[in-house]
């Protein structure tokens, strides 16, 4: 029977596989068999769940609605497929075994680390990520309130009642799964895998088509998963107090952050951004998608010939025809259009990086890329971007941000400290012929740009937050850098060492980091007791959909999270990260727990329905128990939680 309720997620992700394989069948014919591929299955995941989306604002979130987006996936990926079969047949034949062989090795290492994330057991759901404990605590929210909530179109499940600003279309991915019968755990981990593999497989793509081997891509792609800065020494003086072998076996210390004095800010990629942040991952690979689209063509395209290009738009104002470099560019503008509603920060550094290579390699093609994507953007920016205009001048956003997190360092040491000689190597890599063509050279070097931008000008009330835009310099670097190596591995002896020796120092602080979280030692922090799933349970089948709840302010909040319900106000420091200003409604939400006439009327106020009293709750504001048990009826209860019904 359990397998029978998964088969409608199980349709629509071969719908979504169907169709990425149909639409690479038919892609540019400039791509490579790989890159058809990724862009292919990244266009159809992006469709899907925008049409998901579109159509469930109509008839929600339901199993028909599941089935029919597998049924357009599979009948138009199989008629592309028939269309586009010999071409297909042509290509099956695989070009490069160094390729396949790592893009399988990374979707294992990623697929283990992914289903560790969330392990079921008959008394809890169990986090071996101190990261996805909490970070998957607001994305279950998210996803869980479109299915069991009907939260379309959304509001902030975590602040009820107010705008949802957060890039919502990969947790509405989840929510499609779950509404195919899939588990909210599965319907978590198994996108962000496939994202993940997606994103990095294309990086490895980029990397060859860049530098032509598939070697520099592969270091690349190890870089953006463990790259990391000078904190390996400290395993070294660990290690020679406590024994090399005991110290890796239990992990004394992180390695890959430390405040200041040392300021150490460049935290494990894997642990910070490609296991926790769901949003990223969609993002990533989205960007990868774009940049295979665009970079073929420009590494055939004319260096700053202006000229040229406006008289090449002058003619074809006269005698316009759609050629397939043009449609390229028009759904890579799409793709990028489209980016607010997986991931902001996302956009930001496309829209640096494609206008410096505009500007650069200017082809008439530009103007669709950049015409589609302001449409499909700016309305969504508009109402995604702004925060909260009652927070705190603190608060406010953009704003400038000197040195990102460099305090009293000096920035290029800061640099050093955070990412040891990955630097010194890209500059290296960029300034020099060594390893990369000139043209290579110029299509990485605007990532720099977005470096040096989020040196500049904050983008969310937290500082740290930055780092969703490092993230992407230091991705395309890597194969800047990677290059470097490959060249030094090759050059004598010597250089096979020192590559290697340079190679480990970049990757030892990540890597140490991320064994503190693996066997033997790895930890598991309850996520959810098995009594908090049964309460979710609970309450979907017995409260109305739309339902607004006054909980605590723990980040994993079994209504909020697991029974897909608005609560008043969530965890703060995800309401102050995404600058809201909830100073008045947590002075309220105590006042409501205190009891009393005053609290009644707040719960009016804020058309609250239930309250409830749980372990967080006694411990953190303290109810009043006899007024609740006295002037409210008790809708449901469990052995440490009641949930009262708000009396009209």
């Amino acid at each position: 029977m359990p397998l029978l309720l998964d088969l409608p997620g199980l349709a629509l992700c071969a719908g979504g596989l169907t169709l990425g394989l149909g639409l690479a069948a038919g892609g540019p014919p400039w791509l490579m068999t790989g890159e058809r591929a990724v862009i292919g299955i990244v266009i159809a995941v992006v469709a899907l769940t925008v049409l998901g989306y579109v159509l469930a604002l109509a008839i929600g979130v339901t199993v028909g609605l599941v089935l029919l987006l597998a049924a357009v996936g599979i009948v138009a990926g199989g008629v592309l497929l028939s269309r586009h079969r010999q071409r297909w047949r042509s290509q099956l034949a695989p070009r490069s075994g160094a390729l396949l062989a790592a893009v399988a090795l990374l979707a294992l290492a990623m697929g283990y680390l992914f289903t560790r994330a969330v392990e079921v057991t008959p008394d809890a759901w169990l986090a071996h990520y101190n990261n996805t404990w909490s970070d998957w605590s607001f994305h279950a929210s998210y996803a869980t309130t479109f299915v069991y909530g009907h939260n379309l179109p959304p509001q902030n499940p975590l602040f009820a009642g107010t705008p949802f600003r957060y890039p919502f279309a990969p947790d509405f991915a989840s929510a499609l799964l779950i509404g195919g019968g899939w588990s909210l755990p599965a319907a978590l981990i198994w996108p962000s895998w496939a994202m993940t593999v997606l994103a990095l497989s294309g990086l490895i793509l980029w990397a060859r088509r860049l530098t032509g081997s598939v070697a520099a891509g592969v270091i690349a792609a190890t870089l953006t998963l463990l790259g990391g800065g000078l904190g390996f020494w400290f395993f070294i003086g660990d290690a020679a107090r406590r024994g090399l072998l005991s110290t890796l076996a239990h992990i004394p210390q992180t390695y890959d952050r430390y405040p200041p004095p040392v300021n150490i800010q460049w935290y494990n990629p894997i642990l910070s951004y490609y296991l926790p942040q769901r949003s990223f991952v969609f993002g990533a690979a989205i960007v990868l998608a774009v940049l295979l689209l665009l970079t073929p063509p420009l590494l055939h395209t004319p260096f700053f010939d202006w000229a040229g290009t406006l008289q090449a738009i002058r003619r074809s104002w006269r005698r316009w025809t759609l050629k397939s470099e043009a449609v390229a560019f028009i759904v890579a503008g799409a793709l990028a259009g489209l980016l607010p509603l997986f991931h902001v920060h996302s956009i930001v550094v496309i829209g640096l990086v494609t206008g410096c290579w505009a500007l650069l390699f200017p082809r008439p093609a530009w103007i669709g890329f950049f015409l589609v994507m302001l449409v499909l953007a700016v309305p969504r920016l508009l109402t995604a971007v702004p925060g909260d205009p009652g927070a705190p001048p603190e608060h406010q956003y953009p704003s400038w941000l000197i040195g990102w997190m460099s305090g009293t360092d000096f920035p290029p040491w800061f640099w050093i400290k955070n990412t040891g000689l990955f630097w010194p190597l890209l500059l290296l890599a960029l300034l020099s012929p060594l390893a990369l063509t000139r043209r290579a050279r110029l299509l990485i070097a605007p990532f720099s740009l977005v470096f040096l931008v989020a040196n500049l000008i904050k983008f969310q009330p937290w500082d740290w937050d930055n780092s969703k835009l490092l993230v992407f310099w230091y991705l395309a670097s890597a194969v800047a850098v990677g290059a470097m190596l490959i060249r030094t591995w090759r050059a004598t002896l010597a250089g096979t060492v020192g590559a290697a020796i340079i190679w480990v120092t970049l990757v030892a602080a990540g890597g140490l980091s991320l064994l503190q979280f693996l066997p033997p030692q790895g930890p598991a922090y309850v996520w959810f007791s098995a009594e908090e799933v049964q309460l979710a349970a609970q309450v979907r089948q017995r409260t109305p959909a739309t339902a607004v709840f006054v909980t605590g302010e723990q980040p994993n909040n079994p209504i909020a999270d697991l029974a897909g319900r608005s609560v008043l106000m969530s965890y703060p420091g995800w309401l102050w990260s995404y600058g809201i200003n909830y100073t008045q409604r947590e002075a309220d939400l105590a006042r409501i727990y205190n009891g009393g006439a005053s609290g009644l009327q707040l719960l009016h106020h804020y058309r609250a329905d239930y309250v409830v009293i749980g372990p967080n709750e006694m411990a953190t504001l303290h109810p009043n128990l006899t007024y609740f048990n006295t002037s409210f009826r008790l809708a449901l209860r469990t052995a440490n939680y009641e949930v009262y019904a708000v009396p009209g």
